[in-house]
């Protein structure tokens, strides 16, 4: 479970200001100690506050209680009671004085009288206590408690409430607003991170605005990011340098397989030959069209039904030298997408030489060309066993194969979906009546409002 740092720093703050704020009050307490300050004992004060009930006649009285009796021992108790309606109960010997404070009683809010010196005459307490038959006004002295712990527990009493709370309340409003003011910068990093992706290499995060204590790590990730821009760039050389290696001995051997006897052995061949030059070429395709959308290079506008008739009428040898039927189902109309003919052929070449090795050796392999409101659409479908629901995601990931024993390298589906991708377009395992596989390419359609140089 991830921890919140706004309440991460929210409690760690008021359990800072607990801390200051118990350490204040000791301190204050120890300086009100060592004065020989004295006031009325806590307890005494409690223990009259809830002794003190009306009798049947209304009158206020005291119960004789255990604590009561004990009240008893000190002979310098003294206190006064009223309920604010004329009745008043008093106890002990009221000192003079304080004879005013007793007539304004009812009118007194909750208070205490601190004395340095004899606290049994000049300390008192004002309570106000909610009893049963109503609030009920006291004021209490003659009971003096000195030390430390007394002047703690009555500042605790005084000061906790009014002041430890509101602080409390406070911070856990204000803390969150300002942690998340100040981490602004870092949604927004956050936000630019999520938008990264392979395509666009040179894309950093931006350390401006960020918090101190941030930077090191976006600047760290801007390395990492740069490190891995390097990695990829030198991958992208490899693969491009030995595309271009491979052209000649796979022209050299096409060549010498063309002349060997006609057969089943030299039609595998070719097939076989041909797979490894369109490996070949659509690495390639991979690594121009990626240069280009680095670049910001406009793609041409090309008309996909056109690609795919030439697609067909080049594969259709090839196909029905397999021991498949052929047929290629087009739209009249052109169909205007933003592309690159070349690679978007080889993407389909892929696709029919898949449906070759997979398609069962029999039946029929079909290329259709449609165009809906929003885009072209192409599909090559056999009449093989198809591919399982579970699988169909999974095929278009580098080097993974249905069966080990399969021919191929287990590339041609991903480099397929990488082209498509950087057409912005997507292709997918599709269901088709009669079973079998179909992919289907879906390419978004040239807009009006763009005008693109023909390609």
């Amino acid at each position: 479970m991830r921890k919140s740092l706004v309440l991460k720093l929210s409690l760690s703050l008021i359990g800072f200001q607990l801390v200051i704020f118990m350490v204040v009050l000791a301190g204050f307490s120890w300086i009100v100690a060592l004065k020989s300050s004295g006031t009325v004992d806590e307890g005494v004060v409690g223990t009259v506050a809830n002794s003190i009930q009306r009798d049947a006649q209304g009158r206020l009285v005291q119960a004789d209680t255990e604590e009561v009796r004990r009240l008893a021992a000190l002979s310098t108790l003294w206190f006064v009671a009223s309920d604010g309606k004329g009745q008043e109960l008093r106890h002990g010997p009221v000192p003079a004085h304080v004879q005013g404070l007793v007539a304004a009683l009812p009118s007194l809010g909750e208070s205490g009288l601190w004395a340095r010196h004899d606290p049994a005459v000049f300390a008192l307490r004002v309570v106000i206590h909610e009893a049963p038959f109503g609030q009920l006004y006291l004021l209490v002295g003659g009971a003096p408690s000195q030390g430390f712990w007394a002047a703690f527990s009555i500042m605790l009493a005084v000061f906790a409430l009014p002041l430890l709370l509101p602080l409390v309340l406070v911070t856990l409003a204000v803390v969150p607003w300002l942690t998340r003011r100040a981490l602004a910068g870092v949604s927004r990093t956050a936000r630019q991170a999520e938008a990264i992706n392979i395509r666009e290499r040179d894309a950093r995060l931006e350390e401006d605005g960020l918090p101190a204590e941030v930077q090191p790590l976006v600047k760290a990730v801007n390395d990492a990011l740069a490190r891995l821009g390097q990695g990829y760039d030198a991958r992208d050389r490899f693969l491009a340098d030995a595309a271009h290696e491979l052209r000649a001995p796979i022209a050299i051997l096409e060549l010498r397989v063309g002349m060997l006897t006609s057969g089943t052995a030299r039609t595998r061949l070719l097939a076989d030959v041909a797979r490894l030059s369109n490996l070949a070429e659509t690495l390639l395709d991979l690594q121009r069209l990626g240069r280009q959308g680095q670049e910001l290079n406009a793609l041409a506008a090309i008309d996909l039904r056109a690609v795919a008739l030439q697609v067909g009428a080049d594969m259709a040898p090839l196909v029905i030298d397999a021991g498949y039927a052929f047929e290629v189902n087009s739209v009249d109309a052109p169909i205007h997408v933003e592309g690159d003919g070349l690679a978007l052929g080889r993407a389909l070449v892929n696709l029919l030489q898949n449906a070759i090795v997979h398609g069962g050796g029999q039946g029929l392999i079909a290329l259709d060309v449609e165009a809906s409101a929003t885009h072209g659409c192409l599909r090559v479908h056999d009449q093989g066993p198809g591919v399982p629901l579970e699988e169909r995601e999974r095929i278009f990931e580098p080097f993974y194969r249905l069966h080990p024993s399969d021919q191929g390298t287990g590339l041609g589906l991903h480099l397929v979906r990488e082209i498509i991708d950087l057409h912005h377009g997507c292709v997918e395992v599709v269901e088709v009546p009669g079973g079998g596989a179909c992919f289907e390419i879906r390419l978004p359609l040239l807009t009006n409002s763009r005008t693109l140089p023909a390609g």
